[in-house]
């Protein structure tokens, strides 16, 4: 616990002095350690709310270095353009089993599948461990993936959108259902239609153990979107005027939201534009400097509910007093929210409604998170 404890110290004085960094980090969740990398891009500032990108990597992932992160930091380059772009990028780690990692998205992929891990819990509590050491901007977070994280970002599109404000996909298929977002989701994806895994057109997995696993074809996981997200027109570009490549744009949607979809003719398995993975890469497109451009036009916030909308139009929700002793009194809200109340280590203190009627005097001194709804607090308590 003393080398924890100092290890904290360490790297909240690596977040006031030093500008880029990488900290590799974990949390304690479904009784097992999950593990966490946080890249800070140069001329970071705690005065400052800084978006938020998870970079999910691939599943089928060999376990041979006790970091995984690193491989898809590598493909992606997300790193190099949250240093040139000014975002905090994240990238968790799927559990190891059988010497392999992967994400439970649904319907698939092994081993986190069969194991049935409870990777949304995680991102989920992931998300309040972040917001409460890390200065971000908790309306602008955003999530990306390749294979089989991409299939664990439509997961999270569908039981965390209200905690998300658009995904990226590449080289995969949406795997979860039933799926009942309560936000819409702003949504840009990336598939080779000569990817030999997940196959452009759909059927049985392309490797040996995804054979017994179906794969959707693209137009299924658009034709799904644009129904989630209630869009009304459908835009294509064929041959990219003259690259190569096909776009689709899907808009008139809920939300002024729209959905993008490019499908190159060449790359493979692998991240368009990216470092090479064993797999040729797309040169007809940049994965990463296209889902940057279409993330920095969303926010979160377009609920499906009226009323919901226009708390979140007119009203800040918040919370006072701030500093605060024994009591936390709600400002802006419904009587309807859920309460959440996070300390400083990841950890619920409490949750429910009501919370005007709680006594935190009990509590240590220190910085507290909460949760109100979509909305996320910083409390000190003293």
């Amino acid at each position: 616990m003393k080398k924890f404890i100092i290890l904290i110290g360490l790297n909240i004085l690596v977040l006031t002095t030093f500008a880029q960094t990488d900290i590799y980090d974990s949390i304690y969740y479904g009784s097992v350690w999950r593990k966490f990398n946080v890249h800070l891009p140069t001329g970071y500032s705690s005065k400052i709310n800084y978006p938020l990108i998870l970079g999910f990597h691939g599943g089928q992932q060999a376990a041979t270095s006790s970091q995984g992160w690193t491989v898809f930091a590598y493909q992606s380059k997300l790193s190099e353009k949250a240093d040139n772009s000014g975002f905090i990028v994240v990238y968790p780690e799927g559990l190891v089993f059988n010497q392999n990692r992967s994400w439970n998205a649904g319907n698939c992929c092994p081993p986190a599948m069969n194991q049935n891990v409870d990777d949304v819990g995680f991102v989920d509590n992931l998300l309040d461990t972040l917001f409460l050491n890390y200065s971000i901007d908790t309306a602008r977070v955003y999530a990306t993936g390749s294979s089989n994280g991409g299939m664990l970002c439509y997961r999270l599109a569908c039981e965390l959108s209200h905690r998300l404000a658009a995904i990226a996909a590449n080289a995969c298929s949406h795997m979860y259902y039933p799926c009942n977002p309560t936000n819409k989701i702003p949504l840009i994806n990336f598939h080779s239609k000569v990817d030999p895994i997940v196959f452009y057109t759909g059927g049985m997995g392309g490797a040996p153990q995804l054979s017994s696993i179906y794969f959707p074809a693209q137009d299924s996981t658009l034709n799904l979107w644009k129904h989630k997200n209630n869009c009304q027109l459908v835009d294509t570009l064929i041959n990219g005027n003259g690259t190569n490549y096909d776009f689709i744009k899907i808009h008139n949607c809920s939300c002024n939201i729209e959905i993008h979809h490019y499908a190159t003719t060449d790359g493979s398995h692998s991240w368009p534009g990216g470092n090479p993975n064993n797999n040729p890469v797309s040169t007809q497109i940049n994965a990463t400097d296209l889902l940057w451009s279409f993330f920095q036009n969303y926010t979160l916030g377009c609920l499906t509910t009226e009323t919901e909308n226009t708390i979140e139009r007119n009203f800040k929700i918040g919370a006072f007093p701030n500093p605060f002793s024994n009591k936390i009194e709600p400002i802006n809200t419904t009587q309807n929210e859920v309460f959440t109340l996070i300390n400083y280590w990841g950890n619920v203190i409490w949750t429910g409604k009501n919370i005007e009627q709680q006594n935190f005097s009990y509590l240590p001194n220190g910085l507290y998170l909460l949760r109100i709804n979509n909305s996320i607090i910083k409390l000190l308590k003293q």
